[in-house]
């Protein structure tokens, strides 16, 4: 029998335009420790993605057996009473880069985001899903780039190319590979956040690589 295929989803709700084709999504698996991308595409929406995804993974059960472990969103997952998130703060501490305010986010990341957490979710039960945030993460990766942790993901990085909503639905995966694995030097952002709203009740985390 086939081994099991360890898959890790991303997805980049992208912004403008969304509804014309940009919102991204990505397939990696993991090989012998390592993260690879195996496919990527563009969609119209959350549902029209998932579907996608969906129909890709039939692909690959038909060779085996792809087993989706994590899925990370380029969106908002959480809220809070303030403007501003404890987060996205300590992020910009840590990166120097100064997060969108969450209020200030495009209509797709806003909604589409947590939109397809509850796809996700309704389709893969209890599956973990992780906020991302592919600027920062990839600065922060190129930063602490010495780490071993950074190799692991080298192949999947150089093979991220192509159209910017898919390289970051790509980065995306990579975070929820981080939420399961828990390399060091990565810290799950949301245990920071003192009083967060998650609006679809749905158990979300922040995974960041932070050194």
């Amino acid at each position: 029998m086939p081994e099991a295929m360890n898959i890790f989803l991303g997805f980049d709700p992208g912004g403008a335009g969304t509804g014309k084709g940009n919102f991204g999504w990505s397939i990696c698996r993991e090989v012998d420790g390592k993260l690879e991308r195996v496919t990527t595409g563009l969609a119209k929406e959350a549902w029209d993605a998932l579907n996608q995804v969906k129909d890709e993974l039939e692909r690959y059960n038909g060779q085996g057996s792809a087993r989706v472990l994590a899925a990370g969103i380029d969106a908002p997952l959480f809220w809070t009473k303030t403007a501003i998130r404890e987060v996205d703060d300590f992020i910009k501490q840590k990166s120097g880069i100064r997060p969108i305010p969450i209020n200030s986010l495009y209509g797709a990341a806003a909604v589409q985001g947590p939109l397809l957490a509850k796809h996700i979710s309704d389709t893969w039960d209890s599956l973990p899903i992780t906020e991302s945030y592919p600027r920062v993460l990839e600065h922060q990766l190129t930063r602490i780039g010495k780490h071993q942790m950074v190799q692991r993901l080298t192949k999947c990085l150089s093979d991220a190319t192509g159209k910017n909503h898919e390289r970051d639905a790509t980065l995306g995966a990579i975070s929820a590979w981080a939420a399961i694995r828990q390399p060091a030097n990565w810290q799950n952002l949301y245990l920071l956040e003192p009083d967060p709203i998650n609006p679809l009740a749905i158990p979300v985390s922040y995974w960041m690589p932070i050194a």
